[in-house]
Formats: C-alpha cells, sequence, structure tokens
C-alpha cells in the first residue's frame, strides 16, 4: 500500500487564522468590489435606466453597500499588512507624529469648531508611519464620534513611568458604555449603525494591534464628558 504524508493536521494559532483569511479576502475580493463599485457609481451618475424614484434608490442603495465593502476590505487590508510587513524600528519623535496629524485633520476641525491639545510628548523607539497610524485612528475616532451638543475637545497627554510612556486621548465626546470596553477592539465591531456613523468598525482593533507590536499595552476608560484611550509605548523600545 502506498503511504502518504499527512499534512496539516496541527490545529491552527487563530491568529494565524484572521491573518490568512483577512490577507486572502481583502486581495481577492478587492478587484470584484472595486468594479461593483465603480459600474454603479455610472449608473447612477448616467442613469441609462428608467428615471423612476424606484430605479434610483435601488442603484443608490447598490453604490452604498459597494463602497461600504470596500471600506471594510480596506481594514482588512490594513490589518494584514501589520502582520506581513516588516516593522521599522528607529527613534521616533511623537511631537512630529502629532503635528503631522493635526496638520492633516485641522480642516476638518475647523469645520466643527474642535480644537486638538498636547502636552510634551517623547522620543519613542518605533515605526514612525505605524505610529502616525496608531495616533491617526484614535483621532479620527474623537471627530467622528463626537458630541454635536459641545464643540468637540482633543486633549493628549503623557504620563512617564519607570519602564514606559503612558500615553492617553482624552475627548469630550459621546463617550463609550463600560460593557463594550473589550468589544471595540474587536475586529469589524461597531456600537452604531452605518446611517449614524461610517466606518468599518476595524479602527481601535488596528490601534491595539499596533500598540502591541511596540511592545505597549492599550486601554479605554471614560472622564467626566467623554472617552479616554490610554496605551503605553517602552522606553527602551522592542526588537523589531
Amino acid at each position: 500500500m502506498q503511504k502518504y504524508q499527512i499534512r496539516g493536521m496541527t490545529e491552527m494559532d487563530p491568529a494565524e487564522e484572521f491573518k490568512d483569511f483577512a490577507y486572502i479576502v481583502s486581495h481577492d475580493l478587492a478587484g470584484p468590489v472595486r468594479s461593483l463599485v465603480e459600474f454603479s457609481r455610472l449608473l447612477v451618475e448616467q442613469a441609462p435606466v428608467p428615471q423612476t424614484d424606484e430605479a434610483k434608490t435601488n442603484l443608490s442603495m447598490v453604490l452604498e453597500s459597494g463602497e461600504k465593502l470596500q471600506e471594510i476590505l480596506q481594514g482588512l487590508l490594513q490589518f494584514s499588512r501589520l502582520n506581513t510587513v516588516p516593522r521599522l524600528n528607529q527613534k521616533v519623535d511623537l511631537e512630529e507624529v502629532v503635528a503631522r496629524v493635526h496638520m492633516n485633520r485641522q480642516e476638518d476641525l475647523d469645520m466643527i469648531k474642535g480644537t486638538l491639545n498636547h502636552s510634551k510628548l517623547p522620543e519613542v523607539s518605533g515605526d514612525p508611519n505605524r505610529l502616525y497610524q496608531l495616533f491617526y485612528m484614535l483621532i479620527d475616532n474623537a471627530i467622528k464620534f463626537r458630541s454635536h451638543e459641545r464643540p468637540l475637545s482633543i486633549d493628549i497627554a503623557c504620563e512617564d513611568t519607570e519602564r514606559d510612556y503612558w500615553i492617553s486621548i482624552a475627548d469630550n465626546g459621546l463617550g463609550i458604555d463600560p460593557m463594550f470596553y473589550d468589544d471595540v477592539f474587536r475586529p469589524l465591531r461597531k456600537l452604531h449603525t452605518d446611517e449614524l456613523y461610517d466606518g468599518s468598525g476595524m479602527g481601535l482593533t488596528l490601534a491595539r494591534k499596533i500598540a502591541i507590536m511596540h511592545g505597549g499595552q492599550i486601554g479605554i476608560g471614560s472622564s467626566e464628558t467623554g472617552t479616554v484611550i490610554s496605551f503605553s509605548l517602552p522606553k527602551k523600545g522592542v526588537a523589531a
């Protein structure tokens, strides 16, 4: 009897399974979804179909659904890249990182009369692009989930401990119910419907991944008027 070498019987780590799944989904579905969105947009704009309210509504729903799926795939692609693209390890001035984010979001802040303030931030070891992504996503969340009853205020502070720098980003927005503190860091978890707030539900998942891959931790809490996200970055850095 011919003998066969049995492979693949070892159970795969769940994190590795999700990484592979995210990579396959984001790459293999990106092309068809992009085509769906582009052709749907052409139909909406050129409308070579009967000009009825029902037809317009149906086409708009197809386009919106395609754009939403595209956003989810983009989030999964970002997640897969965090696992597959090597991380840089160099000196990063967090003052410069926050200044870049602030500059890129200044127009949005001006439109809503929001402010972003920060205390003195340190220099750390890490990947400048991913640390920029970390701050950008947390500030973007603060802007997105702001309260419409008061002007948005975002405050970034740093606590210097023996081994780590603890960075906190506090806002006076909607806040998060403590019962959802664990859920918000899970992939594709959203606390609000798409009709109220857009987004893929990957922002805090990516933020958590970036903090951990830099040797840090991340947590969430409530302030008197909003939400506080805190994460740590070790003073000595972490091996790439």
